[in-house]
C-alpha cells in the first residue's frame, strides 16, 4: 500500500487579517485595545486547525518592504489605502497568536506572500505533499494543479484545475494571459481597457497565449467575440500595458527561499502561551476550547486508574465503592460485535462490565444517589430499559448542554464534544472510555453553562423533558394496520384515474415522474410560454411552483399537481408507516429529537409524525388511522396563536396586547389597522390577507414574499407593510432592536435564556445577511413558543403521575400535545392539560389552549 501523502496547508495571512478586520464589528478589551482583527483571524485559525487538523502548516504575510513589482512599475498599488490605525495596532497581537499556536510564520523581505506562496506551493508538490492554499485571491488560481488547489474557507469553496478549466476554459497556467489583458484594478494594474475576463478568456482559448495572440491580430474576427476589430487595436495600441502587466500578475514560484516544506510540522497550540494572550485580549470563551486546564478546568489527564472490565467479587467491590463516589458517569454502548457493555467513571476509578453482568448494577443505577452523569440521556434511559433497569438520578447529559451552549450543532456526538471542549488540537480521537470522557466533559460544559446564563434553562426544562420524551418514544401510537392498507389501495386507483386524466389532457401518454418528459410535452408538445418560468441547468423548471402557473392556462398541469400529492401521500405515509408498526406492540414509535432543531423545538423522525397533513381531504384519511389503545380517547390540546402571543408579549405592542387581552380576533384587528376598516367590514378575503402578514412578520416576510403569497403587486405589499409598523410601532421597535443586539453580541436569546447564535448577521449585505435577520427575528418567538411547550409538558406529566391517572402524553406537534385517556378520565385530563398550559408562565397577554377528544387523529371535536 503506498504512503500518505503529506499535507501542507499554506495560509494567505494578509487575507486573513483583512478579512477578519471588516468581517466584524470593532470590539475592544477593557482597556480600549482594538480586537476584532485578532478575534476574528483566531477564530478563522482555530477553524481551519480542527477542520483540518494538518501535519504541516505555514501562514505567509506580506512584507512592508519594497519588492520587486515596485521597481517595475512605481505606481503599483498605488490606489490602496492606508490601513487604518484601529488595524495597525491588532498586527503584532495576530504574530503573537500564530507564535502561541506553534505555526511557521513567514514575512520575507523584499518578497510578496503570493510569491513565497507559490514558490514553497511549487517546491511542496515536488516533494509529494498535498498543497492547500487558504485564501479568497482568485491571483492564486494560476498555482492549482495536480497536487495543489485553493480553498476559499469563509465560503467553504474549493478550486483546482477542473473548476479553473470550467471557468475559463484554460489550464490554470494560462490564467497569467487572461489576468494580463484584463489588469487588475485593485493593485493598480491596467490591462487592455475594455476587455474583461469573458473577451480575455475567448481570446487565450483560441490563440493559446499573449505571444500567439499578438502574431495573429490580423485573426482576431476568428475568436468571435462582439467588436473584435475595435479589440484589435485597442489590443496594438496597449501592447506595452499588457507586457507589463504580465510581469505584476505572475506569481513567482522560484524564489530564493532559505525555508523547505518539512520544515513546517505542526506540533500543536502551546496552550500556557496561548491562554497567557487570549487572557490579555480577554477572550475567555476561546481559552476554553483551546485548554480547558488553563482555563481553572480539569483536563483528559488525571491520576484515575485505567479502565479494567471487572466481574464476580471484583465487580461488587467496585459497585460499592461506587455507590459511596461523590458523583459517577455511565455509558451503556453497544460494541462492534453487538454486545452491549456498560461503562462507570468516578472521579478516581473507571470500570468496564460485560453484557451478562450488566444486571449486577441495577441497585446503583436505579438509585438517585449518587448523581449520575451521561451523554444523550433519552437513548440511555431506553438503553438501560432493554436490561430491566429504570435508570435514575441522572443530573447531566453532555449531549443536552452542548447542543444547549451551541445550538448550531445538533445532537453534538462526544467526539465532537471533546474536539470542541478538551481536546489538544493536535489530538485526532479520544482517550479512554466513553464514561471517562462524559466525567470530563460534564465539567468543562457545566461551567460554559453557567457562563452563559444557561444553567437554569437546562436543569428546569432540557434535562427534565427528556425522560418524558423516553415514555413518548416507548408508548408508541396506535395505528389500524389494516385502514393503512386500504388506504394505499385507494391511493394507487386514484394514482391511476389521475394519470390516464393527464395523458388525456396532453393529448399522449408520458412518464409522469420523468422530468424530462414533462418538459418536452409542456413546452415542446402542448407549446405553453415559458415566459417568466425558473431555469436549471437540464431545461425550464417543473416543479410544484411552475405546475401552479401553468394550471392558469392548462388544466393538464393541475391534475399533475394532484397526481404527485397522491402519490407522496401513498409512499410517504400510507405505504411506510405500514412498513414501521412495531411487531411487538402493534404501534408506531417515532424517535423524539430534543437537541437537533436550533429553536429548541422537539422534531420527530422514523417516522416524522409531526408532517402528517391536515389540510387536505386525504391527508385526514391518513390521520383517520391513527387511533388510541381499546377504552381510549385522544384528547388534543392545542395553543391558540402562540407564536403571535409570544411576539406580542415581546414587543409589548399596545395593539397586540389589547387585542389578546380582549379575545379579540387578531386577524381582524390587524386588518382593521392595515385596511382602515371597520370589523364588520372585514371579509374572509381580508381576514386571510391580515393572517399572511401577521404571520408573514413573524417570518421576516418582505414585500416581494408577501406579493407572492399573496398575489398583488409589490408596490400593494410594500404599502401594507408600510402601515402594519406605523399601525403596531411597538413591532417594529422590537424587530429593529432585536437585530440591533443581535449583531452586536452575535446571537439571539428566547424568554428563557436559549441562545442561536449569527454570525453572518456582520455578513456583507446578501442572501445570507438578509436570511440571519429573518433568523433574528423568528428565533426568539418561535424558541420561547418551544420553551414553554416543553415547560407544560413537564409539568402535566407530573400532574398526570400524582394524580395516579392512566391519561399520558403520546405526541408534541409543536404548538400541540396529543394525549391518550381512558375513556373514564378523559375529561379530567383535558382540564389538566389546558391548566397547565395556559398556566405555565405569566405573559402580559393570556395564552389560550383549544380543547378536542375523538376516537381517532382525524375525527376530533371541541372538548370544552
Amino acid at each position: 500500500m503506498a504512503a500518505e501523502r503529506k499535507q501542507l496547508i499554506l495560509v494567505d495571512g494578509s487575507g486573513y487579517i483583512f478579512r477578519a478586520f471588516h468581517a466584524l464589528p470593532p470590539m475592544n478589551t477593557s482597556r480600549g485595545l482594538p480586537t476584532q482583527a485578532v478575534y476574528g483571524f483566531i477564530r478563522m485559525l482555530l477553524k481551519l486547525l480542527k477542520d483540518v487538523r494538518p501535519s504541516h502548516i505555514a501562514i505567509v504575510f506580506d512584507s512592508p518592504k519594497r519588492t520587486f513589482r515596485d521597481d517595475l512599475f512605481a505606481d503599483y498599488k498605488a490606489n490602496r489605502s492606508e490601513a487604518p490605525n484601529d488595524l495597525i495596532v491588532q498586527i503584532p497581537y495576530i504574530h503573537r497568536a500564530v507564535d502561541a499556536f506553534r505555526i511557521k510564520s513567514l514575512m520575507i523581505e523584499g518578497f510578496e506572500a503570493d510569491d513565497v506562496i507559490g514558490t514553497l506551493a511549487k517546491r511542496a508538490a515536488k516533494e509529494d505533499f498535498v498543497v492547500t492554499l487558504i485564501t479568497a485571491d482568485k491571483d492564486f488560481m494560476q498555482l492549482v494543479g495536480p497536487h495543489v488547489t485553493l480553498w476559499d474557507t469563509m465560503r467553504d469553496r474549493r478550486i483546482g484545475a477542473r473548476e479553473v478549466r470550467e471557468r475559463f476554459g484554460v489550464e490554470p497556467s494560462a490564467l497569467v494571459d487572461i489576468q494580463a489583458l484584463t489588469g487588475d484594478t485593485i493593485d493598480n494594474i491596467k490591462g487592455v481597457p475594455g476587455v474583461g475576463e469573458k473577451t480575455a478568456s475567448a481570446l487565450i482559448q483560441k490563440f493559446g497565449g499573449i505571444k500567439q495572440l499578438y502574431e495573429s491580430l490580423d485573426r482576431i474576427e476568428e475568436s468571435g467575440i462582439r467588436g473584435a476589430k475595435k479589440v484589435g487595436g485597442l489590443l496594438a495600441e496597449h501592447r506595452a500595458a499588457v507586457d507589463l502587466a504580465r510581469k505584476l500578475v505572475r506569481i513567482e514560484t522560484d524564489m530564493p527561499l532559505k525555508v523547505e516544506p518539512d520544515e513546517f510540522a505542526w506540533q500543536g497550540v502551546d496552550e500556557e502561551l496561548a491562554a497567557e494572550l487570549l487572557r490579555e485580549l480577554e477572550f475567555n470563551s476561546i481559552i476554553r476550547e483551546i485548554s480547558p486546564s488553563q482555563a481553572e478546568l480539569p483536563g483528559l489527564e488525571s491520576n484515575a486508574k485505567p479502565a479494567a472490565s471487572v466481574s464476580g467479587k471484583d465487580l461488587a467491590e467496585a459497585l460499592k465503592s461506587l455507590a459511596n463516589a461523590p458523583r459517577i458517569a455511565v455509558d451503556l454502548t453497544a460494541t462492534e460485535a453487538a454486545q452491549e457493555t456498560l461503562q462507570i467513571a468516578s472521579a478516581d476509578t473507571t470500570i468496564v462490565v460485560e453484557q451478562d453482568e450488566i444486571a449486577s448494577a441495577t441497585a446503583l443505577l436505579s438509585a438517585e444517589s449518587p448523581p449520575k452523569s451521561c451523554h444523550d440521556l433519552k437513548k440511555q434511559i431506553e438503553a438501560f430499559a432493554r436490561h430491566g433497569i429504570a435508570l435514575k438520578g441522572v443530573e447531566f447529559d453532555t449531549m443536552l448542554a452542548g447542543f444547549l451552549i451551541n445550538s448550531g450543532q445538533g445532537e453534538p456526538s462526544l467526539t465532537h464534544l471533546y474536539h470542541e471542549y478538551l481536546a489538544p488540537l493536535g489530538a485526532s480521537s479520544p482517550p479512554g472510555t466513553n464514561a471517562a470522557l462524559v466525567r470530563n466533559l460534564r465539567e468543562a460544559l457545566a461551567a460554559r453553562l453557567e457562563a452563559d446564563g444557561l444553567t437554569s434553562m437546562y436543569n428546569e426544562i432540557e434535562m427534565p423533558i427528556a425522560p418524558i420524551l423516553a415514555e413518548m418514544e416507548t408508548a408508541g401510537i396506535g395505528i389500524d394496520g389494516d385502514a393503512l392498507k386500504v388506504i394505499s389501495k385507494e391511493f394507487a386507483e386514484e394514482m391511476n384515474r389521475l394519470e390516464r386524466e393527464c395523458y388525456e389532457l396532453a393529448g399522449r401518454e408520458f412518464n409522469l415522474n420523468s422530468p424530462i418528459q414533462l418538459r418536452e410535452v409542456l413546452f415542446t408538445h402542448l407549446k405553453l410560454s415559458a415566459k417568466g418560468l425558473k431555469k436549471t441547468k437540464s431545461g425550464f423548471s417543473t416543479d410544484a411552483d411552475t405546475l401552479e402557473k401553468l394550471a392558469a392556462v392548462h388544466p393538464m398541469p393541475r391534475k399533475l399537481i394532484e397526481y404527485r400529492t397522491i402519490s407522496k401521500l401513498k409512499s410517504t405515509y400510507a405505504d411506510a408507516l405500514s412498513e414501521v408498526i412495531r411487531s411487538g406492540t402493534g404501534r408506531i414509535h417515532t424517535t423524539w429529537h430534543q437537541a437537533l432543531v436550533p429553536t429548541g423545538r422537539v422534531s420527530s423522525s422514523d417516522p416524522n409524525l409531526q408532517n402528517i397533513p391536515t389540510r387536505s381531504v386525504e391527508g385526514r384519511r391518513i390521520r383517520r388511522a391513527f387511533v388510541p389503545r381499546p377504552g381510549c380517547v385522544f384528547v388534543s390540546a392545542d395553543y391558540s396563536q402562540i407564536d403571535l402571543r409570544v411576539m406580542a408579549h415581546l414587543s409589548g405592542d399596545k395593539t397586540l396586547v389589547d387585542a389578546f387581552t380582549t379575545g379579540e380576533d387578531i386577524h381582524i384587528r390587524t386588518a382593521t389597522e392595515v385596511l382602515g376598516v371597520t370589523p364588520d367590514k372585514v371579509n374572509a378575503e381580508a381576514r386571510r390577507l391580515a393572517k399572511v402578514i401577521n404571520f408573514g412578520i413573524i417570518y421576516g416576510m418582505g414585500a416581494q414574499r408577501l406579493a407572492g403569497e399573496l398575489g398583488i403587486a409589490l408596490s400593494e405589499a410594500s404599502d401594507y407593510i408600510k402601515r402594519y409598523f406605523e399601525r403596531l410601532p411597538g413591532v417594529r421597535a422590537w424587530l429593529d432592536d432585536t437585530v440591533r443586539v443581535a449583531r452586536t453580541t452575535g446571537y439571539v436569546t428566547t424568554m428563557y435564556g436559549r441562545r442561536r447564535y449569527l454570525p453572518e448577521l456582520n455578513a456583507q449585505p446578501g442572501g445570507a445577511r438578509a436570511q440571519a435577520e429573518r433568523i433574528a427575528i423568528n428565533t426568539p418567538i418561535q424558541g420561547t413558543a418551544a420553551d414553554l411547550i416543553k415547560l407544560a409538558m413537564i409539568r402535566l406529566d407530573r400532574e398526570l403521575k400524582e394524580r395516579g391517572l392512566g391519561a399520558r402524553m403520546i405526541l408534541q406537534v409543536h404548538d400541540e400535545l396529543l394525549l391518550e385517556a381512558p375513556k373514564g378520565e378523559w375529561l379530567e385530563a383535558a382540564e389538566l392539560a389546558k391548566r397547565e398550559m395556559e398556566g405555565v408562565a405569566e405573559l402580559k397577554i393570556p395564552l389560550k389552549v383549544e380543547l378536542k377528544s375523538g376516537p381517532n387523529w382525524a375525527e376530533m371535536s371541541g372538548a370544552e
